[in-house]
């Protein structure tokens, strides 16, 4: 049952946010506050569980930055067990070292199947035999696994390369979901369940029947949050090797809520009076949004690294 009291609570403190949006305070107040059930919906627990996989993520990649491990292939699992096994030897030199191992092993393997997956983005042809399998399997109606949409049969001889003709563009499609403004998303297309970026594997396990328009919206993504681009591409930096570049937002909103140099041991450092920059908390670690510190220029980790030529950059992100 829905209380108002609660919701009206929430919503006050949404307004405040909103009134002050770079205010690290009112942020502060308003992350006090559970979302209340009826706001989340019916599928709160999507966006809870969703939300959950990227905090996971952010923080495996605020202990260690993947992108090394994704580009060259020497490296393994092996190697990326010890910044992690570090990071709990440090912050939790208390628990005893068999436990902190038992658990820099989940975190390592869980990092890994990251690292796995990014090194496996290729994807494979599938071939008539196996969309005749899937066909097959889809019977006696098939259907996009996504929607439920009904295949028609110009689309299924198109797919089992019986005619190539386009399928006709309807007279009407519906404004929420439409399919068929190209002819393209009447079209059957096979979906990978398990994206190839994700490490799906081109195998009929993994492969369903999609409408293109499905198909398309779905992409690569797993996750509700994944259509912001997890980040602008990896850099190869002369003195640090590959680093994952962040989104500039990710930057921007950080450094413009805390507005203060953010150094351990203190600094009087302030937006009103200085440059701040964003660094990282754990130099092993990618810059994520959990990773991302404020500094000033006398306390900037990076700061004699941190400048580079506008032509090296853009060259670098171009390839």
């Amino acid at each position: 049952m829905m209380q108002p009291q609660e919701v009206g609570e929430f919503f006050a403190e949404i307004k405040k946010a909103l009134d002050s949006n770079w205010s690290d305070e009112a942020l502060k107040s308003l992350s006090k506050y559970t979302v209340p059930e009826v706001v989340s919906g019916n599928h709160g627990w999507l966006l809870r569980g969703d939300l959950s996989t990227v905090w996971g993520r952010w923080f495996i990649e605020s202990l260690v930055d993947l992108a090394p491990y994704e580009l060259d292939t020497e490296l393994s699992i092996g190697h990326l067990h010890a910044p992690i096994l570090d990071y709990f030897n440090t912050v939790s030199p208390q628990v005893p070292l068999d436990e902190r191992k038992k658990y820099a092993r989940v975190l390592t393997k869980f990092a890994w199947q990251l690292v796995s997956a990014r090194r496996r983005r290729k994807r494979s042809a599938v071939g008539l035999a196996t969309r005749e399998e899937l066909w097959a399997m889809g019977q006696p109606e098939p259907r996009c696994y996504l929607c439920g949409y009904l295949f028609e049969d110009h689309a299924r001889d198109k797919f089992l390369g019986i005619a190539q003709d386009e399928p006709p563009i309807p007279p009407l499609v519906d404004f929420t979901r439409p399919r068929g403004m190209r002819a393209s998303q009447l079209c059957i297309e096979v979906d990978h369940v398990i994206p190839v970026a994700e490490g799906g594997k081109t195998s009929v396990e993994n492969l369903r029947l999609a409408c293109g328009w499905c198909n398309s919206v779905k992409n690569r993504y797993t996750n509700i949050y994944d259509t912001i681009p997890w980040s602008a591409g990896i850099f190869d930096h002369q003195a640090l090797g590959p680093v994952t570049q962040p989104q500039p937002l990710w930057v921007l909103r950080t450094v413009a809520t805390r507005r203060r140099c953010e150094f351990p041991d203190g600094c009087t450092a302030k937006i009103e009076d200085s440059e701040l920059f964003a660094g990282p908390r754990n130099p092993n670690g990618a810059l994520t949004p959990v990773n991302l510190a404020v500094f000033c220029e006398q306390h900037d980790p990076w700061r004699l690294d941190r400048w580079i030529g506008p032509k090296r950059l853009a060259a670098s992100i171009a390839s």
